[in-house]
């Protein structure tokens, strides 16, 4: 925490100053001596080292009561950096897709709580389809959704779904659960899904799925433009080489794409 700078007030702040201090000490820290670095209260500061020790970001050595970073903080900075890693292997891929379709491209990775997108390809000056990287992934309505969940049984996707409440968000969207599963084994049947205007109206996906080294799907990609581009006939054609993509990255990262290749017949859009 620099010098000066002036200090926001709340619990989470305060937690994230904590975690900081214990980042650039050079060894364990004890509770007065945190609690001085900090500024603060030492019951205020005790209370949050135990619920940080607890979820195990902060180990406290009994011996001498002393602190330091724990393990949670290991587990949160190798998540950050095997999706970068995601990133750094998908991006070359995500450009030659790009070039070969003249469509925008995405990439997105599951979560606990659903997908989140990573990253994105798209060439300058044409119209293509905007994706907010960060932005949550819809599972019912996009393809990159579908494509991330195909193979989920109905118990995991009520993690991520909420069957009573599925948003239309157009006239194309489902909003019927066993509809939706019909979808789901279509998509892990073919290797690839579709979003046939389901989540905007004039823009049509196609997304297939990025196998892990554990053999779980661990990402998707993409790609999304106007349907007046990505008819039944292009979207045959773009979802070979979408395939071909994710298989590719399945196996760069150590995993094994077992979808069967598509042939590149137009596709049945319902």
């Amino acid at each position: 925490m620099a010098a000066g700078e002036p200090r926001v007030g709340g619990a989470l702040m305060t937690g994230l100053d904590v975690l900081e201090a214990l980042g650039s000490a050079p060894g364990p820290i004890g509770l007065s001596e945190l609690a001085r670095v900090l500024d603060a209260d030492n019951g205020h500061v005790h209370r949050l080292l135990a619920v940080l020790t607890k979820r195990g970001y902060v180990h406290r050595d009994e011996s001498n009561k002393t602190y330091i970073l724990g393990a949670g903080v290991v587990q949160l900075a190798g998540s950050l950096l095997r999706n970068m890693d995601l990133v750094n292997e998908a991006r070359p891929l995500m450009r030659e897709l790009m070039n070969v379709t003249g469509e925008s491209v995405h990439l997105a990775h599951r979560t606990v709580g659903g997908g989140v997108y990573l990253a994105r390809e798209r060439l300058a000056r044409r119209v293509t389809v905007e994706t907010e990287i960060g932005s949550p992934v819809v599972v019912h309505a996009t393809s990159t959704g579908k494509a991330l969940y195909c193979r989920d049984s109905v118990e995991m996707l009520e993690e991520v779904v909420d069957w009573e409440a599925l948003e239309r968000f157009t006239e194309h969207t489902i909003t019927d659960r066993q509809a939706l599963l019909s979808d789901l084994a279509a998509t892990a049947e073919r290797g690839f899904a579709l979003d046939n205007e389901e989540l905007s109206i004039g823009v049509r996906c196609v997304a297939s799925p990025v196998v892990g080294i554990g053999g779980n799907i661990r990402a998707s990609i993409g790609i999304s433009g106007p349907a007046t581009r990505l008819d039944a006939e292009t979207i045959g054609k773009c979802a070979v080489v979408v395939c071909s993509a994710a298989k590719t990255l399945s196996e760069i990262l150590g995993g094994q794409w077992d979808f069967p290749l598509p042939s590149s017949d137009p596709v049945v859009l319902e």
